[in-house]
């Protein structure tokens, strides 16, 4: 695959990541209340019509608002593509819709709800705003939804068919959703500090949510830019899957194992898969670990969220305290990073 530039990033999280600066410069961090961790919201009125912001849900007036913040960052206005991954969709209007159901016994329903919970919503949403009348497309493909945002641009620039591509996923928690994963067994059923969470050794994580979007580009327009050379997805794989998709990557790339400098871990504290981090851990011993997890919690697309991180690192040369692991000490980066996530 060619390589694929982030020209501009944007990102709304449980952090501050809206005000980039905050996250890496003030080094502050929001923990966890009731182990769910919400979004920090921005002041819409930047970026939404008055008008409209009363008619939006609060993923929509989240999601937009990201999205418009990356495009304003872009040098590059004129985008050839839309690629938006989601999880499980708008959940407030979702649940809103099906009360309705319940509440009506099926008669004199509001659609709004429903047009407002389709996965969708927010690409049609971004695509009149800003007068693009491209290749527009929603992947909810559940974990994978993020990834294949990014596989469907490398293959749109590979083809020649695009050459400024706006990509991003979100999802939100609803206390309903909370609710029923926790009886699924998803979350702790102790109180747990997210600065602590990998010290719990218990099992289930810390619900979270998060909105992010990037302008990729086929060639460089500043000299500092991150790019992704290789992007690939393995469904439930078996150890030695593992280590054959690392191999091939390193391979491809004519690298060694000990050339790698950072590992972005998706460790979410459940105890009952910490063995494919110590695998991970164990043969690319070299790098350093980092961690993102206790910072926005868990959902089908929280991978997004290490990338936004990972992306700043290598930008900034730079690593906040909070993405290391507390029994560590920092470090500083060495040569030029190669670096995985996995979630």
């Amino acid at each position: 695959m060619k390589p694929l530039y982030i020209i501009s990033s944007s990102c709304i999280s449980p952090q501050n990541t809206f005000d980039e600066t905050v996250l890496f410069d003030g080094n502050e961090v929001k923990t966890a209340h009731e182990n769910i961790l919400s979004c920090i919201e921005p002041d819409y009125k930047g970026f939404i019509n008055p008008v409209q912001i009363r008619r939006m849900s609060r993923a929509l007036k989240l999601g937009f608002s990201t999205a418009i913040d990356c495009l304003r960052k872009s040098p590059v206005k004129e985008m050839d593509a839309i690629i938006i991954g989601i999880g499980k969709g708008c959940m407030i209007d979702t649940e809103a819709f099906l009360h309705s159901i319940r509440d009506y016994n099926e008669t004199a329903l509001n659609p709004t709800h429903f047009i407002h919970s389709t996965y969708n919503q927010l690409n049609g949403m971004i695509a009149l705003d800003q007068k693009i009348n491209s290749y527009n497309v929603t992947y909810a493909h559940r974990g994978f939804s993020f990834e294949h945002t990014l596989i469907d641009a490398s293959l749109l620039i590979d083809a020649d068919e695009a050459k400024h591509v706006l990509i991003g996923s979100f999802d939100e928690m609803t206390p309903e959703h909370f609710f029923i994963k926790q009886k699924w067994g998803y979350w702790k059923n102790e109180i747990t500090d997210s600065k602590a969470l990998f010290l719990s050794n218990s099992p289930g994580t810390l619900a979270g949510e998060g909105y992010g979007f990037f302008v990729l580009g086929a060639e460089k327009t500043c000299a500092d830019q991150v790019s992704i050379l290789a992007v690939q997805t393995l469904y439930n794989p078996s150890d030695e899957e593992i280590l054959q998709a690392i191999q091939s990557i390193l391979t491809a790339h004519q690298l060694e194992a000990a050339s790698v400098d950072l590992l972005m871990l998706g460790n979410n504290g459940d105890n009952r898969q910490q063995h494919r981090d110590e695998l991970l851990t164990t043969v690319l011993h070299e790098a350093t670990p980092l961690y993102f997890k206790h910072l926005c919690g868990e959902y089908d697309t929280a991978s997004q969220f290490g990338f936004w991180l990972l992306s700043h690192v290598l930008k900034r040369q730079q690593i906040p305290e909070s993405l290391y692991h507390p029994s560590q000490r920092s470090d500083s980066l060495k040569r030029n990073q190669v670096c995985t996530t996995i979630q």
